[in-house]
């Protein structure tokens, strides 16, 4: 069975195993293969892009997640970018649906989808109408992918005689708004056809990989590499009392994989309590190598730049 097969067939079960639960939130943790998915970010990327000058940054190492790092990232200027993610089903999502949808539709309408494949009120009919009409905005192997996850849909929906939007049902942040000040691309349409001009021209490739494994996966240099929050689920590789040392090592990994001048966006924070300097909880990842920043909604970022001597406390 080749690999558009295989992710097929786990995106069925996927999709079955949401009927079963009746699109139910209750979903089993799994950081492995094929999950559910984030259809947009709440991180304030736009914010946090601009703490840093983009110019003559060429190319990023970045967690696939909603996309929306990724297509920030080109809308600023990075033509190459290497996408990476525990979850394959990622690459089917962004790769396929979500960047035919920026090709094809202008801003309000790409917004007015968006929020139609996120809403448990849109009908199967409308759902499969979308997908359709975007299947010749995708290159081969996603337009072959999404044809058969809507045959398939089809016969299941026909079969268990239930009448629900399917794409609803794989939306981690299902009831989650669209917050287009979050994204620099869909700041006004004029971000957005900025950004429709940079795509066809970006290189976007992803690679199934753990991020606690990045530096043993990509063996290019990058000027910025992003990792989202996923810091927080470090305690499913390094055990629940990781030490100060496995992120030592992981940061001096890490900048093995760094241009000179490149910058990681190490960790994002969601609605802090209090600074992060204050944060018992986030103290391990504090060292005078990093620089902390407050955001918008009391989010923050953390960021750290290319050492030529890396040394923590």
């Amino acid at each position: 069975m080749d690999e558009v097969m295989v992710a097929v067939e786990a995106v069925k079960k996927l999709i079955k195993e949401n009927i079963i639960r009746d699109y139910t939130l209750d979903r089993p943790t799994n950081f492995d293969g094929y999950q559910d998915l984030y259809y947009q970010t709440n991180e304030n990327i736009a914010e946090y892009l601009n703490l840093i000058d983009l110019t003559n940054k060429e190319n990023a190492l970045c967690v696939a997640g909603s996309g929306d790092q990724a297509f920030s990232l080109i809308y600023n200027g990075i033509k190459d970018i290497e996408l990476f993610d525990v979850n394959k089903f990622t690459e089917y999502f962004i790769l396929g649906i979500k960047k035919a949808m920026i090709l094809k539709y202008n801003y309000s309408e790409y917004i007015n989808v968006l929020n139609k494949l996120i809403s448990q009120m849109t009908m199967p009919s409308e759902i499969n109408e979308i997908l359709l009409d975007l299947l010749s905005y995708m290159e081969e192997p996603y337009k072959t992918f999404w044809q058969t996850i809507l045959d398939y849909n089809n016969h299941l929906q026909k079969e268990a005689k239930i009448n629900t939007n399917f794409m609803y049902g794989l939306n981690v942040n299902a009831g989650l708004k669209i917050i287009p000040q979050f994204c620099p691309y869909l700041e006004n349409d004029t971000n957005f056809n900025y950004l429709k001009e940079k795509l066809n021209t970006a290189n976007i490739h992803f690679k199934y990989c753990n991020a606690i494994n990045l530096a043993d996966t990509f063996h290019k240099k990058y000027d910025l590499i992003l990792l989202s929050n996923i810091l927080d689920y470090a305690y499913v590789y390094w055990g629940n009392n990781w030490h100060m040392q496995n992120l030592n090592n992981y940061i001096s990994d890490l900048q093995k994989l760094l241009k000179n001048n490149g910058i990681i966006f190490l960790h994002y924070i969601f609605y802090a309590s209090k600074p992060f300097h204050q944060s018992d909880f986030y103290k391990p990842y504090i060292d005078y190598n990093s620089e902390t920043y407050d955001l918008k909604y009391n989010h923050q970022i953390i960021l750290v730049r290319k050492q030529e001597s890396v040394k923590y406390i």
